[in-house]
């Protein structure tokens, strides 16, 4: 195997083994390789071998073609090595880049309606914990824990809202899945849909629970949708949760731009909260 890597090397090893063994064979055989997920100090050990080994592809590959001209041979046995020298190139060389981009050019988190701020999804016992922009990308992550775990009791809430559309989505999974909802720090506007989805809904006294009107804040966008009648479909929905139509009237009345807080004492009375 020594006498073989050295000849290569040196260029001394003949048309076929150069251009369909060390050239194509081999890069093939690397690009089968699932490179995706390894930790990052096998990625740089890996980096490390592809570079030695496309080095001595590259440089074994140009002496062979070298001594192929220097011998007179067939000049389409020469180009023959060239195409082989591309290919490896390509096939090892995209290995390469493909495990560096995956660790230094990461994608930055999409911008969502409001700003920078994104969401989250984490499962702590039998509670998942949904924080940041009610969306559908949430709602994805919701159904996956869902499918995946069977012990889920509760789906803890932290959020100033999102799109009301999403929040029918997760509150229809949290309502199938008969769960729990709770809020131990604050949720506004569509977050208020979702938590209503809850069998149970329970709120922690520092805890802030704000509500007002819908409206149709998208700038530059086509208006598809009538935010008052989509307001008054999820205000019958949420009088079959059990919540008040006086207390209902007032949340919905609420300019849109603003938040109503009610007290600890009006969101008990109302039904909104359970406990």
């Amino acid at each position: 195997m020594r006498d073989y890597l050295l000849n290569h090397w040196t260029g001394q090893l003949g048309f076929s083994a150069t251009l369909f063994v060390n050239l194509i064979g081999l890069s093939f055989l690397i690009s089968l390789f699932t490179i995706d997920n390894l930790p990052d100090w096998a990625a740089v050990i890996t980096v490390l071998i592809l570079c030695l080994i496309l080095i001595w592809q590259l440089l074994g590959g140009w002496r062979c073609a070298n001594r192929m001209q220097t011998e007179e041979a067939a000049s389409n046995s020469v180009w023959g090595i060239y195409a082989g020298l591309s290919v490896a190139i390509v096939m090892v060389g995209f290995q390469v880049l493909d495990i560096v981009s995956d660790r230094l050019f990461v994608e930055p988190p999409a911008k969502t309606i409001f700003g920078d701020d994104d969401f989250s999804a984490e499962l702590k016992g039998n509670t998942i914990h949904l924080g940041g922009e009610i969306n559908y990308l949430m709602y994805q992550a919701l159904l996956i824990i869902l499918s995946e775990q069977d012990e889920i009791k509760a789906v803890s809430l932290n959020s100033h809202g999102g799109i009301v559309f999403a929040a029918r989505s997760i509150g229809k999974l949290i309502k199938e899945r008969a769960l729990a909802t709770r809020i131990n720090d604050r949720c506004y506007s569509a977050c208020t849909l979702v938590f209503s989805a809850g069998t149970e809904r329970t709120v922690s006294k520092d805890a802030d629970i704000g509500f007002h009107g819908y409206s149709f804040d998208m700038p530059y966008r086509f208006q598809s949708v009538d935010p008052i009648e989509e307001q008054e479909k999820d205000k019958a929905y949420l009088l079959t949760r059990g919540i008040q139509a006086a207390f209902l009237d007032k949340a919905f009345s609420t300019d849109a731009r603003n938040l109503w807080t009610p007290s600890m004492d009006e969101l008990m009375a109302s039904g909104f909260i359970t406990k």
